[in-house]
């Protein structure tokens, strides 16, 4: 069950943190956390195409938000018992930097719509669509922005929540390993990284991943 899930490769990235933490011997109960945390998510996560039919849109939104945003603030809490108003600034949803990040993650959008617009052939524009993907992917960004590169940076160090948070975000996404947007994908993990890696904020990282929800698409349609 736990591999037939369309998600289940990116469980491989979590093993970088789980060897760093054997190895030094410390923060053990947060990494194991976050694979427990990850493991729910990759059991219940096929459950998003009943809800995405049973309420179109909607359904894949809500399931996913409770899947990347409410567990792994819910996993957060069981280890460190902060409140909200701690645990989210932890995570990269803060004020501080807010303008800074949004820059950096615009910049970052124009580089990665500039590569998906070369390697897709998709045209069709829905807009309500596009508005919807757009909020959703924040939900993205909250766990591998926010948990997988924040909170990991705290727990291990730069090169290990860099190299998890990217090749996590890469392994969730195996439709597209064969793929010309792979390239896209990949761009996005790392420059995304790196836009909340300088802030601290994950909100301009989420701009930015929205962002190429919607424009190569529009773009393409104008073309």
């Amino acid at each position: 069950m736990l591999w037939d899930s369309p998600i289940a490769p990116f469980l491989i990235a979590l093993l970088i943190p789980l060897a760093y933490s054997l190895k030094k011997r410390k923060n053990l109960k947060p990494i194991l956390a976050i694979i427990i945390c990850s493991l729910a998510m990759v059991v219940f996560y096929p459950l998003i195409y009943h809800l995405g039919q049973a309420i179109p849109l909607l359904g894949y939104t809500i399931w996913k938000f409770i899947l990347f945003v409410f567990l792994p603030v819910i996993t957060v809490f069981y280890v460190e018992r902060w409140d909200l108003k701690t645990i989210l600034p932890n995570l990269g949803v803060r004020k501080e930097n807010i303008r800074k990040s949004v820059v950096y993650g615009v910049l970052a959008a124009l580089f990665t719509i500039a590569i998906t617009v070369l390697v897709t052939t998709s045209s069709q524009f829905d807009l309500t669509y596009r508005v919807i993907m757009f909020f959703e992917s924040f939900t993205e960004e909250f766990f591998f922005r926010g948990l997988l590169f924040l909170y990991l940076l705290a727990k291990t160090n730069r090169k290990i929540a860099y190299v998890t948070s990217i090749l996590g975000f890469i392994l969730i996404h195996p439709q597209h390993f064969l793929s010309p947007f792979l390239i896209s994908t990949i761009m996005q993990g790392i420059l995304l990284t790196i836009v909340t890696d300088k802030t601290k904020n994950i909100i301009g990282a989420w701009v930015g991943h929205g962002l190429n929800r919607v424009f190569p698409v529009l773009i393409r349609g104008l073309i």
